[in-house]
Parts: C-alpha cells; structure tokens; sequence
C-alpha cells in the first residue's frame, strides 16, 4: 500500500476576449494508492498574453502559448488594459 500524490496539468483552454486571448489553465492535484486515485482537487489559473513566458515550466502550457500569443494579441490587450 503505497500513498502518493502527484500533480498534472489535464486542461488547458484557449478562451477569446475580445480581442486577444487568455489561456485558462486546470491542475489536478491527486492523492493515489497503488495507482488509484483516493482524492483529487483541482486549482485553476489564468495566463495573460502579458505573462512573462520565463515563468512558463510545463512544455506544453509554453508551447500552447506560444502559438495563441501573437504579437498582435499582446497589442490587442495592452490596447485593452490601457483604456
């Protein structure tokens, strides 16, 4: 009987506002005995197109963001955030 916990990505979202978009990203944190799942929570966060991709660790978020944020998503939200 062995405990673990572990934590994935299992959902990330491509969401248009406006006129730029924002990746909304799902973490399941799981609690597994021998493989089976005994408890799962989830945290959920939102990834600007002003976010700093530095800070970015999972490949895939990264590469996801990398390819919806353009340059002229970034413009369209500053224009947004500036009005």
């Amino acid at each position: 009987m062995a405990l673990t916990k572990q934590l994935i990505t299992d959902k990330i979202e491509t969401v248009k506002v406006l006129d730029y978009y924002v990746l909304q990203v799902r973490e399941a944190i799981q609690v597994l005995e021998d493989n089976n799942i005994l408890s799962q929570n989830y945290h959920r966060y939102v990834i600007n197109p002003d976010h700093n991709i530095d800070e970015i660790e999972d490949t895939v978020i990264k590469a996801q963001f990398n390819a919806i944020m353009t340059d002229a998503v970034k413009q369209n939200y500053q224009e947004f955030i500036s009005q």
